[in-house]
């Protein structure tokens, strides 16, 4: 009704009511005063609510345009509901919360991968609007050209469009229809990419309400922003036993295998559906040996437009290209997640591109980034079909060779966590590593970069550098204490040569009696016939080196932490890499084959080690000769190996032949020597000659002085094994004073925590043990065990020890 003809009515029939209640009052002889109140009840009462009424705007009247018309209940086409929908109670409530609001023109983004249910969830509360008799139109926002044919649709449908308007006249005549709106109105942007696009069609008051779906959290800029993950668990099959209409006990299983992707569960039930109809043990041996952009490729009737891989790569193709190759090395790492500080702040711009997009998701606190699992195979597959992967392992593997080569021995211990980490990518990166290997079509490389490394070869191998690292051995029983138990303290440390590792369970080495090895000579361990070497293509090795290093440089570390447990796996996976690549005889395989054996060393094993380096000392003697450093130290470990598996007696005249060998073959400061030097005194006092090896170790202290820092912490090592062999003489008293130096100088220069610090603490406890002060040993032994199980584990092998030790010394105070 016209507003001119509301205000008529509403002055007309009061006043028309008042003359006749006028009549009426005199007609009955009633008084002027009670007629005046008569008339006034009566024209007031009905003229109030109809003055309100004239004064309202009429309902659906749209905005001063030419030619407008009232709204459709529909412009645009509305998904249908897909069979066994899923409602998403909590996710639905909360779109209704924000768009169903007394504040002006709400928007509301539902943000997402590719493939969650934004669509669905969106058409889903557009139909509940048409139920509720609110109009809706459903605009296409993926590309400009979408969106300008559906605002086209819309301002015909609506009576906005004239002859000559060009989509932005089109787009600021929709706005100030939807902005006119007196009552609610539903848009729908479906799919929408671009921010800048929709921003000048978004109403700024009146009662329209805007619902985007987009994977780019940049609309959270223009509304309340809704994130749609994967379905729940209970959704997930919900979903697949009322598409399939049974029951299967492998659904929970293919729901996780699918990642719950509501687009991919959708495909996969199909499928299972048939014809032929597949239960889910035949599906899933399937979908785990088929390209998914085969087996979840888009289905016929199906009414999202793309398969599975399809949707993810299109959202790959909307990132950079440094977004996109960043993507591509997450996707060949491990699936447990991938630290930032791994992938360090050059990464910042690309990972928030990634995550805008919806490719990538992030921890709580922001500092671990995931993948999810259909998104890593699209594009590990992808990257595969490219022929980009054998580029993509390399860069990542560069990664993590940085991360873990810049690590010293002494910041070891404080960054355990990021090796263990470097050790579970290098795993991951190692599978697809074997997947190009064993690929038989070979992979050209794609852009070699500067840095391209081809196999080394003798000249390009370093001299190792051997230092000192620490297991627990038992004390050696002594003169001065036959009868009494003794503490068990910390043994030498030896750095094996940098190596890198893996997670493949370790092949056990077959042992060797130690009676064939006793009387073996120098000469006798170059008796074994190398076989041919193995050359790798330089495309191939470029490739696995950095993975392999990697590794072997995690092997390492874990060794310089007495770790021999974790270290063995992947150190044996070195080994087999190497020899798969590079022969059995290279150098660099004989370096991951000492590394090995160090790693049996440190997981209580020293007699497999010992098989292993002598087969290393063989091969190394045959291909870089007798007197070469690498040869020497293997030699040297060896005989060390003797000792460390109680066999000391039969290890002096070996360590003392090498490091006459090595002393005639390399100059007094080079590191091999001063290793055998170490590994000879410590050997003389496991053999029950302390006092000889005290002076060894006075002399290797001496000359370690001339030649390294004050505060060098290998130094306070051999200092601190010198008050060992102290106590091992019979001579505790003396060395008490020694490790309490030693420790304090330890904890000035290392911290109170490194591994080295709570071995001179654990071997101080013994000590005082030793000379009768049980209380101050309980205290030391208590204090070293908590720290140990707090800085190693409780399952390290120091840990263990300093614990059966603080057991011991309880019952010997009568302590409980």
């Amino acid at each position: 009704m016209p507003r001119w003809s509301k205000i008529v009515i509403a002055a007309t029939l009061p006043s028309t009511a008042g003359v006749l209640a006028w009549w009426i009052c005199v007609a009955n002889g009633l008084g002027l005063d009670t007629t005046s109140i008569v008339v006034g009840l009566v024209v007031l009462l009905p003229g109030t609510p109809l003055a309100i009424w004239a004064g309202q705007a009429e309902p659906d009247t749209g905005p001063p345009v030419s030619g407008s018309r009232p709204a459709p209940a529909v412009i645009g086409d509305v998904p249908r509901e897909p069979r066994a929908f899923q409602p998403r109670a909590q996710l639905s409530e909360r779109i209704d919360q924000l768009l169903c609001t007394p504040r002006p023109a709400p928007v509301c983004a539902l943000v997402g991968g590719r493939g969650v249910g934004k669509t669905h969830l969106a058409a889903a509360h557009a139909r509940r609007c048409i139920q509720d008799g609110i109009p809706v139109a459903w605009l296409h926002a993926e590309t400009a050209d979408h969106l300008h044919g559906s605002l086209d649709q819309f301002a015909a449908d609506t009576g906005l469009r004239s002859d000559g308007d060009d989509f932005t006249a089109v787009t600021r005549k929709a706005r100030a229809w939807l902005q006119a709106r007196r009552e609610p109105y539903l848009v729908v942007l479906d799919n929408a990419t671009d921010p800048d696009l929709l921003a000048p069609l978004l109403p700024a008051h009146g009662q329209a309400r805007v619902l985007i779906t987009t994977n780019d959290h940049a609309f959270e800029r223009l509304g309340a922003m809704v994130p749609v993950e994967q379905f729940t668990e209970a959704e997930a099959v919900g979903y697949l036993r009322t598409r399939v209409s049974g029951d299967d006990d492998g659904f929970h299983a293919l729901a996780e295998e699918l990642d719950r992707l509501p687009l991919a569960l959708g495909i996969a039930a199909a499928a299972l559906v048939g014809p032929p109809r597949l239960s889910c043990a035949s599906y899933l041996r399937r979908l785990r040996a088929t390209p998914i952009e085969v087996i979840l490729a888009r289905p016929r009737g199906e009414p999202y437009p793309n398969g599975v891989a399809q949707a993810i790569m299109l959202s790959v193709g909307q990132t950079s290209p440094a977004a996109a190759h960043l993507l591509a090395e997450l996707s060949v790492l491990s699936t447990s997640g991938v630290g930032i500080e791994l992938l360090g702040p050059q990464a910042e711009t690309a990972l928030a591109e990634l995550g805008a997009r919806s490719l990538v998701t992030f921890s709580r606190g922001g500092t671990t980034v995931f993948v999810h699992r259909l998104v890593r195979r699209a594009v590990h597959d992808q990257a595969a079909r490219d022929r980009i992967l054998p580029t993509v392992i390399e860069s990542a593997a560069r990664r993590l060779c940085e991360a873990v080569e810049d690590i010293s021995d002494q910041d070891t211990w404080r960054r355990f966590p990021l090796i263990m980490t470097v050790a579970e990518h290098g795993a991951s990166l190692w599978e697809a590593v074997e997947q190009v290997l064993d690929d038989e079509s070979p992979y050209p490389r794609a852009s070699p970069g500067p840095n391209q490394r081809t196999p080394p070869g003798p000249a390009q191998r370093a001299t190792p550098e051997p230092a000192q690292r620490t297991t627990t051995e038992p004390e050696l029983p002594t003169a001065a204490e036959p009868a009494q138990p003794t503490a068990a303290e910390p043994e030498p440390r030896t750095t094996p040569e940098p190596a890198q590792p893996t997670t493949t369970e370790p092949e056990q080495p077959t042992t060797t009696e130690p009676e064939q090895w006793a009387s073996a000579e120098p000469e006798q361990w170059a008796s074994a016939e190398p076989e041919p070497r193995t050359t790798p293509e330089p495309e191939l090795w470029a490739t696995a080196e950095p993975v392999l290093r990697a590794r072997h440089t995690v092997a390492a570390h874990l060794i310089y932490l007495n770790d021999g447990i974790r270290a063995l796996p992947v150190a044996e996976a070195v080994v087999r890499g190497r020899e798969r690549l590079l022969g059995p005889d290279h150098p660099d395989t004989l370096a991951a084959l000492h590394t090995l054996a160090h790693a049996w060393e440190y997981a209580g094993q020293p007699m497999e080690a010992a098989v292993l380096y002598q087969r290393v000392a063989a091969d190394r003697s045959s291909l870089l000769g007798a007197e070469h450093p690498d040869t020497l130290w293997s030699r040297a470990s060896v005989a060390f190996s003797y000792t460390m598996a109680g066999k000391a007696a039969q290890a002096v005249p070996m360590i003392d032949q090498v490091v006459a060998d090595q002393q005639r073959a390399l100059s007094p400061n080079h590191p091999t020597l001063l290793a055998g030097r170490y590994f000879q005194a410590y050997t003389h006092c496991e053999a029950g000659l302390p006092e000889g090896g005290i002076e060894l170790f006075r002399q290797l202290i001496a000359d370690r002085e001339q030649l390294f820092e004050h505060d060098d912490p290998d130094t306070w090592v051999v200092k601190g094994q010198l008050a060992r062999a102290y106590k091992a003489a019979g001579r505790a008293a003396e060395a008490v004073p020694l490790y309490e130096h030693v420790a304090e100088q330890q904890t000035r220069v290392l911290g109170a925590d490194h591994p080295d610090t709570l071995i001179t603490r654990h071997g101080l406890a013994a000590a005082y043990e030793a000379v009768g002060r049980i209380a101050d040993a309980v205290n030391t032994f208590a204090w070293v065990t908590y720290r140990f199980e707090a800085v190693m584990g409780p399952e390290q092998l120091l840990t263990r020890t300093a614990r059966a030790d603080l057991e011991r010394a309880r019952r010997s105070l009568r302590q409980p």
